[in-house]
């Protein structure tokens, strides 16, 4: 086993060798073409380590058997012809805060941050119907992984990503509209169109100045400029991406309320589509335990504390009442203990 830097593959075109991190388990198989998103899902190792399809497997102590199965890497495969993902590196500050509770391993987070991250760079540049796929793969990486642990979270806060909120916090809410679809038994269409549409429904912000979306206290005439992302987003999504009308209807309706009080066209009660209201409670407790709103709360516990006393002027009852009892609602677990740099 040879230890070899994410510099030293660019000469490679095919692996000859298997690549394993620093735990054993193998990355890339001998024989995989390198593509530039592969090298920038490497590039988050710190350690990385070489052995010939010929070596025995790192601790193998019997005889040897046939090769491990190639292990897939946590992203699929990104396209090949995309420049902006080549630079990107250069171009992106790749948040590796880890929550230590979290049911997803520390790798696994840092990965999801750093590929969404890229997309949404990719994206800002050029949101058309190719952008569709890079958004497929996070969005197959949520399903794949909340289906992998959902049986196994006792708490909310062991779900959520800590870090850079402009990172985090799509990811977030796609990650607990996934939840939901799963505990909730939804159909697996409907689970997945929730894994994207919360994953874009804040896309409109990209089109924002950067200034503006680091604030948090808005002045009024910072929020009437906020408040158009959602008109943006569905844009984005139904003419320059071509998704479906229920995806795009998301990032266009999130942030109106069950009693009208919403925006941009204050819709009330059915008037607002299905996804969007179980999107829009997700983001909305996300923002929350964020510290993104004018209340502040230490951990899950307080946040639906707040969401109940909001209660079905923002949301609708039923789903409100499934979301708080989706674990368990004691979940005092404080944010900055859980975080880790």
């Amino acid at each position: 086993m040879e230890k070899i830097l994410v510099e030293e593959l660019v000469q490679f075109k095919m692996l000859p060798f298997d690549l394993y991190n620093e735990n054993g388990e193998k990355l890339v198989a001998a024989g995989e073409i390198l593509t530039s998103g592969k090298l920038l899902q490497l590039s988050q190792y710190d350690t990385l380590f070489k052995i010939t399809p010929q070596t025995p497997p790192v601790q193998q102590t019997s005889a040897p058997t046939q090769p491990t199965p190639v292990q897939k890497t946590e992203f699929e495969q990104q396209k090949e012809s995309s420049e902006l993902i080549a630079k990107a590196p250069k171009e992106i500050v790749f948040d590796r805060t880890v929550n230590k509770k979290s049911k997803f391993r520390a790798q696994s987070q840092v990965d999801m941050k750093t590929y969404y991250a890229t997309t949404m760079f990719a994206l800002k540049e050029n949101a058309n119907k190719d952008a569709v796929q890079m958004v497929d793969e996070i969005k197959d990486k949520i399903l794949d992984d909340v289906q992998g642990v959902i049986s196994d979270v006792k708490f909310c806060s062991q779900l959520k990503l800590l870090g850079n909120y402009q990172d985090c916090h799509a990811l977030n809410t796609s990650i607990l509209a996934t939840a939901m679809g799963f505990k909730l038994e939804y159909d697996e269409d409907v689970i997945e169109k929730l894994a994207t549409s919360a994953l874009l429904h804040d896309i409109g912000t990209t089109r924002l100045p950067k200034e503006l979306l680091e604030k948090i206290n808005l002045s009024q005439q910072d929020t009437k400029i906020f408040q158009t992302h959602t008109q943006i987003g569905y844009k984005i999504l139904k003419y320059e991406m071509g998704l479906p009308e229920e995806i795009c209807l998301v990032a266009l309706e999130h942030h109106e309320n069950n009693d009208g009080s919403g925006y941009p066209f204050k819709l009330s009660g059915e008037q607002i589509s299905p996804l969007s209201r179980v999107v829009g409670l997700c983001s909305f407790f996300d923002d929350l335990t964020s510290n993104r709103t004018p209340h502040k709360v230490k951990n899950t516990k307080e946040a639906l504390r707040i969401m109940l006393e909001v209660g079905s002027k923002k949301f609708f009852p039923e789903l409100l009442y499934k979301f708080v009892n989706m674990f368990n609602y004691n979940d005092l677990e404080s944010y900055d203990e859980m975080m880790q740099q």
